[in-house]
């Protein structure tokens, strides 16, 4: 099973658990706000990042999951503080990744697809 797979379930059992309350995001990466503390991810530390599809019960239309390096995952979804500006700054720190309307739209308007990457960085 894939890891957008994981997060899919992740998304369907509703889990809220060490959920992230704010997102801020500068030049050098974005600092998740938890209530207990906080983690600085960098942009040359993202490994990859997945959209999924969140169900119709939950609070928000979408999750991104955030895979640093050595392993580290977070969920973000979209009623997080900051989401907004952080889906902007995504194409332009991370070659390859599409505008927030162009992903959002196509996921939105596929039927059967309930997440994708939309950034996976190159293995040196």
């Amino acid at each position: 099973m894939g890891w957008v797979d994981k997060l899919n379930q992740w998304a369907l059992k509703g889990t809220r658990r060490q959920a992230i309350e704010r997102v801020e995001t500068d030049r050098e990466g974005s600092t998740l706000i938890r209530a207990h503390g906080s983690e600085f991810i960098r942009w040359s530390d993202v490994q990859e990042i997945a959209v999924v599809k969140q169900p119709p019960l939950a609070r928000g239309s979408f999750a991104l999951a955030i895979r640093g390096a050595g392993s580290t995952v977070a969920v973000v979804d979209d009623t997080v503080a900051g989401y907004v500006e952080f889906c902007q700054e995504l194409p332009r720190r991370l070659t390859g990744v599409a505008p927030y309307q162009k992903w959002a739209v196509e996921l939105t308007a596929s039927s059967q697809e309930t997440g994708t990457v939309i950034f996976r960085r190159a293995a040196s």
